[in-house]
């Protein structure tokens, strides 16, 4: 899954990278940005009126607490080997092909009900990846890094063509059963992918991605139903 191309483009939503001294090519909704002390704001702020950026977001591998977060107006905490997939996932939300998917608005919504999201991870490959990627999943959302309560939920599941209902259904459970959650909003995206087939010398494989947004306080929180 791994892409090292810096522009995530969409038929409809454009997702883009900020790079140093970048210049913007079009209007982006998204722009993303890797945190860092090497981070200039003075050029990530220009970049970001010139892109006309709807949501300017924050990646942030390492917890540390960075000038340039102020700027952003989500931010996308992970571990370092994340930050790739991070995007791809996020710019996939609303754009893959399968059973069930998420369009731009509900994307939109969902990331507006908090600015700090926690984004969480498991892959694997062969005959039981399904479960073998829950297994991966599972410890994370049992040790979650905050204490403010989670307002909704985007997961996006990437497979190969032979992923049916029951392995959806399989992973909604197991998400729903290590996960206690209240009042709050979840989005499903079920993205297919042909490299899946082929990956590990034709194994199948699965990869679960999760993007949870947190009330900015504790008390942040109502009732939502959709």
């Amino acid at each position: 899954m791994e892409n090292n191309s810096s522009v995530l483009d969409s038929d409809t939503v454009k997702v883009d990278k900020y790079e140093p001294h970048k210049i913007a090519n079009g209007k982006n909704e998204v722009t993303f940005f890797v945190a860092s002390d090497d981070v200039d704001l003075a050029d990530l702020q220009r970049y970001r009126i010139q892109a006309q950026t709807d949501y300017l977001i924050a990646i942030n591998g390492t917890n540390k607490d960075y000038d340039c977060l102020k700027l952003a107006d989500n931010v996308i905490s992970c571990s370092p080997d994340e930050v790739q997939l991070v995007m791809q996932a996020f710019q996939l939300l609303h754009s893959g092909s399968g059973i069930i998917g998420m369009d731009w608005n509900e994307v939109k919504w969902a990331i507006s009900s908090g600015r700090n999201i926690e984004f969480l991870h498991g892959m694997a490959s062969g005959e039981n990846c399904v479960a073998l990627a829950c297994e991966q999943l599972i410890p994370k959302l049992k040790n979650l890094s905050s204490n403010y309560p989670i307002t909704n939920m985007m997961i996006n599941m990437y497979a190969d063509i032979s992923f049916g209902c029951e392995q959806q259904d399989f992973i909604i459970k197991q998400i729903d059963k290590n996960l206690m959650v209240k009042d709050a909003t979840t989005f499903y995206q079920l993205s297919f992918f042909d490299e899946f087939a082929d990956w590990k010398s034709g194994e199948r494989g699965c990869c679960v991605c999760m993007f949870l947004i947190y009330a900015d306080k504790e008390d942040d929180i109502e009732p939502v139903i959709i």
